[in-house]
């Protein structure tokens, strides 16, 4: 089995909610941990952007059922690409809400989203240290409002 880094960006159904988020994160981690998915999902608001990391085997069955969720659209993948390590390793599913309410100036990252639906694809090295940006940002006050 080969390890694949794979990761995304798409449009959220307009007024997806922190439910809905929350939704999917439940799901999503307990889906990825049988299954040995780990990754890291950006949403905020407007987009979800998403990296995962899993073998071949699992990873398009995945995608099947990621491309076919009504919750979004205009799904365009940024990158796949086999590695030899995880770089989201601890996480089954980790997540950073940009559109949560907190009093925190989010502008800078939101405008990196935006940036990023511009370039089409990414590079391994571009794609991690994306993601690893958000992991960083991850406040207590975050992981309050997304905890399960």
């Amino acid at each position: 089995m080969a390890l694949t880094t794979l990761a995304y960006i798409s449009e959220a159904r307009p007024g997806l909610g922190l439910r809905e988020l929350k939704q999917i994160l439940r799901r999503s981690r307990e889906h990825n941990h049988r299954r040995g998915v780990t990754g890291y999902l950006v949403f905020d608001g407007t987009h979800f952007a998403q990296i995962l990391e899993a073998d071949d085997s699992v990873l398009d069955p995945l995608m099947l059922t990621i491309e076919g969720d009504p919750r979004h659209h205009d799904l365009r993948l940024l990158l796949r690409e086999p590695v030899i390590e995880r770089n989201f390793g601890s996480w089954c599913m980790g997540c950073a809400n940009l559109a949560a309410p907190v009093h925190l100036d989010t502008s800078e990252l939101r405008g990196l989203i935006s940036d990023v639906i511009g370039q089409g694809r990414l590079a391994l090295t571009d794609a991690v240290d994306f993601f690893q940006l958000f992991v960083r940002f991850r406040t207590p006050e975050q992981a309050a409002l997304l905890s399960l």
